[in-house]
């Protein structure tokens, strides 16, 4: 029964420091302040607690009015916003809750497609014509509040970011979009490929790309300019001046790749865009692969779009990331940009004899490892890690294995050490090397991705002869006239016909290029656990424009382990289907199941003509140890 005068809670705003307050007024005599209490330090990000105030992030706020707004009438409490911004904040978070639950189940259309095609051309959007798909794009969004593009590398997201910007823009808005540097050149060039350089207002204004010095970017935000683009580690290098710009400017703030914030409040580009996320007058998400790990990756970035609306809470206690995200997000596939299936292939290449020893004590010192996580109440993460980038690198690179492996994690024999030495290159490293001759010599290009720099320098040595560009991360952006540079590489690997190979790391090459006009053989020489590192640079080859009648090939090489020895190899092919399959799940992507049923239907590369008894005997040989009988000569 509900006391005549229940507790009250007031809620208080503080917009310098982006923080809210739960402060109890008076006394209570139920158990709200202790649920309250609770709840805030389950939220996961930074809290203060006194006896009688909470303080927090001001999402953390909303989440809470969210998680107990319904339960003040059987909690015996009131919840009192204090007048002004607290008050109007909660009012709108109210409004847009509502909105985005009703958008879940069955999104009400705002605008019609030709109705878009018309205020585009008005506003001088005239140089590129809008595909069916992204006008349907455009059309969801639009009747969002805020929104999810989920469409594949090569879909048009920037060009859909921009007509939707135009479409949903207010008098004085400026946007931001948050981005990795690889994106950069797509938002230079956006507007003048599809907006008419007459165009009415200031619609044809280019985006200012943020940089340099901390008084540089406040002299470009205040310059009167509209359309900035920044780099996420720039961003947090600058807190105080982008929250600054958020809070005294209506904002559209829209984060390219964003699954790069998917640590949340773990990462300091998390936290920071989580604490911001309720300044911007609208919120827009562009990647191609939002959960690339676990369904938790998608957490912070809903959290981030719909601040205190408990859709991340709800990834979080389990639910499907489909049933939760419901109508609030679009996706375009390359079934629907009409781009045939690549052709996938798996080729298992055998280890050499040092090759295989070494990778068999390497292999038994990680089971050592893995095995003390299970039973030790102090887990060593980082070293579980070390091991496996080891196995990964012995996998492919065996030189490279032997200078992260010394004497006092692993006892190696100096005959083991010395074969490996001798053997050299990996079985692997030439098979990959033959394959892109043999294609070069058919007159076809190829791009060869390792996860490891070394390697890439290793290979780059061994293909001397077929004139290779190489692009990892301490190549620096630049003009495509400058030969050292990302750009002057990728120039000559489109333009100079004796350049045969490009030699990439995922993680630095795997987004903002296209390959797809003069490469169609893509060469996996190792890859890692992370999905979106093999999506993405499965799209450099295998995206929109790619020319009539084109086969794509993908050849992906695996080391051959002895039976019972396990493959690291066909470890990552089996984790990543298993990812690819959630993602599948999610996005309802065709082109998803095809990729996750070829790792599934791969096999496991095992060498049968090895027995583990062999490895025994051979590890004994190479250490001197093995005695001689005349009887094994006969």
């Amino acid at each position: 029964m509900t006391s005549p005068n229940p507790a009250s809670i007031a809620i208080t705003y503080d917009p310098q420091r982006l923080t809210g307050q739960l402060i109890l007024e008076g006394a209570t005599t139920n158990s709200v302040w202790d649920r309250l209490q609770q709840a805030a330090i389950g939220l996961g990000s930074e809290y203060a607690l006194h006896p009688n105030a909470i303080e927090l992030s001001w999402p953390g706020i909303l989440a809470l009015i969210r998680e107990f707004g319904r339960q003040q009438k059987a909690l015996d409490f009131r919840f009192r916003p204090a007048a002004g911004e607290a008050r109007d904040k909660i009012e709108q978070f109210v409004q847009q809750y509502k909105k985005v639950q009703e958008a879940k189940g069955s999104l009400t259309l705002t605008i019609t497609r030709d109705e878009i095609t018309q205020r585009l051309q008005d506003a001088g959007f005239t140089k590129r014509t809008l595909t069916d798909f992204q006008l349907r794009d455009i059309q969801h969004l639009l009747s969002l509040q805020n929104g999810a593009n989920f469409s594949v590398p090569g879909a048009g997201k920037t060009t859909v970011s921009l007509a939707l910007h135009i479409l949903a823009r207010k008098p004085g808005q400026h946007i931001l979009v948050v981005g990795p540097k690889t994106a950069f050149p797509a938002w230079r060039e956006v507007v003048e490929e599809c907006i008419a350089d007459d165009a009415p207002g200031d619609n044809a204004e280019k985006f200012t790309v943020l940089s340099g010095s901390s008084e540089a970017i406040q002299r470009a935000l205040s310059s009167g300019a509209t359309r900035f683009v920044i780099n996420y580690d720039l961003m947090i290098q600058i807190p105080e001046i982008i929250t600054s710009y958020l809070s005294r400017q209506p904002v559209h703030l829209l984060l390219d790749e964003a699954h790069r914030m998917k640590a949340g409040f773990r990462s300091q580009r998390g936290a920071f865009l989580l604490n911001v996320a309720p300044l911007p007058i609208r919120r827009d998400i562009l990647t191609g692969t939002p959960m690339p790990q676990h369904p938790s990756d998608i957490q912070s970035q809903l959290d981030f779009l719909w601040p205190g609306a408990g859709l991340g809470f709800q990834i979080g206690q389990g639910l499907p990331p489909r049933q939760v995200l419901g109508q609030l997000y679009v996706r375009t596939t390359k079934q629907e940009l009409g781009l045939p299936k690549p052709n996938r292939s798996f080729v298992h290449i055998p280890m050499a004899k040092g090759q295989m020893v070494l990778y068999s004590i390497v292999r038994d010192e990680a089971l050592r490892q893995f095995s003390t996580l299970r039973t030790e109440s102090r887990i060593d993460i980082i070293g579980a890690k070390k091991s496996v980038m080891r196995l990964l690198q012995l996998s492919s690179n065996p030189v490279l294995a032997l200078r992260s492996i010394t004497d006092d994690v692993i006892n190696l024999d100096s005959g083991i050490v010395d074969q490996v030495l001798a053997e050299g290159a990996s079985t692997k490293m030439r098979a990959v090397a033959d394959m892109a001759r043999s294609l070069a010599k058919e007159g076809k290009k190829s791009v060869i991705w390792t996860i490891f720099t070394d390697t890439i320098q290793q290979m780059e040595n061994m293909l001397a002869d077929l004139n290779p560009v190489s692009l990892y991360g301490a190549v620096p952006s630049g003009e495509p006239s400058d030969p050292a540079t990302r750009e002057g590489r990728l120039h000559r690997f489109h333009s100079d016909p004796l350049c045969q190979v490009m030699l990439a790391n995922p993680a630095a090459a795997g987004e903002g290029i296209s390959l797809h006009r003069v490469c169609h053989e893509a060469i996996y020489l190792d890859r890692s656990y992370v999905s979106t590192h093999y999506l993405q640079s499965l799209d450099r080859i295998h995206r929109l424009g790619l020319p009539a009648g084109v086969e794509t090939n993908i050849h992906i090489f695996q080391t051959m382990t002895p039976k019972g020895l396990g493959s690291i190899d066909h470890s990552v092919s089996r984790r990543l289907s298993q990812k690819l399959r959630a993602l599948q799940v999610l996005l309802d992507d065709p082109d998803l199941h095809q990729i996750a049923l070829d790792e599934e239907n791969a096999g496991d590369p095992v060498d049968y003509d090895v027995d583990p008894a062999d490895i025994v005997d051979l590890i004994e040989q190479l250490e001197g140890n093995a005695v001689y009988n005349d009887e094994d000569a006969e």
